[in-house]
């Protein structure tokens, strides 16, 4: 089966939410959606528009890596709100971060260890997944290393709960070569986001390294903070559905 096709809900090239999930639903897209705490769920749950994932994305400023105790309980119960969100809009996975800005804690990895470990129960009692993301160096100064978040996927030792998320874009901007780095990649991965360099919409030229991927994600998910085009959005999504239909 080809992975889901997914799109960041607020990267669609439309003005508002309810043109967003027109434009979603005429292209048969699932959405990841951001949770920053405050989440409405009405208009996802009246558009029944298949959700992919919800990001904690108030994890940009509350972490497993903040240097303030408080605030790292806060990005726990952020971490567990979100997992309810998720739950509620029967999105079978989020997506975390270990960290984000420059100021963080000394034994970086120890502390993700302890913080995600305390997420496993309810993340297994609702059966949804935690994808944990690298970042690159320019979003924070620890665990950006991609092969240190499949460290820590791998320690936590349980896989129907962890898993990695990785992004063609934090990956072009830590100076990685995708194809080279992608065919080696060899830790579980549930979801990949397609991303240009600097925020940008990934190119089209998708086609040879998608296809060789030595592993499938389940989802494949568009993310961009620069703008596109209402025709370079349709070219896109064409793109990509070119790689995996029957050839």
């Amino acid at each position: 089966m080809p992975p889901i096709l997914a799109y960041n809900e607020s990267s669609l090239p439309a003005p508002s939410l309810g043109e967003r999930l027109q434009l979603a639903a005429e292209q048969h897209l699932a959405l990841e959606i951001a949770n920053h705490g405050n989440l409405d769920l009405a208009p996802y749950l009246k558009r029944n528009i298949p959700i992919a994932a919800v990001q904690a994305y108030a994890m940009h400023d509350v972490h497993p890596l903040h240097t303030n105790a408080r605030h790292r309980q806060q990005a726990l119960h952020h971490v567990y709100q979100t997992l309810e969100v998720a739950a509620q809009l029967q999105a079978p996975r989020i997506v975390t971060v270990c960290g984000f800005g420059t100021a963080v804690v000394d034994s970086p990895f120890e502390h993700c260890l302890d913080f995600f470990s305390r997420c496993a129960a309810q993340a297994k009692t609702l059966g949804i997944k935690i994808m944990i993301e690298p970042l690159s160096p320019r979003r924070c100064t620890a665990m950006t290393e991609p092969y240190r978040i499949g460290q820590l996927v791998e320690t936590l030792a349980e896989p129907e709960v962890f898993t990695t998320l990785l992004d063609t874009g934090h990956l072009l901007d830590s100076g990685y070569d995708l194809e080279a780095f992608l065919s080696n990649w060899p830790f579980p991965t549930e979801e990949l986001q397609l991303k240009g360099p600097n925020s940008s919409p990934p190119n089209f030229s998708l086609g040879q390294w998608l296809r060789q991927l030595p592993f499938q994600p389940a989802v494949l998910c568009v993310e961009h903070r620069q703008p596109i085009t209402l025709s370079g959005f349709n070219q896109l999504i064409s793109a990509i559905r070119l790689v995996f239909s029957p050839q």
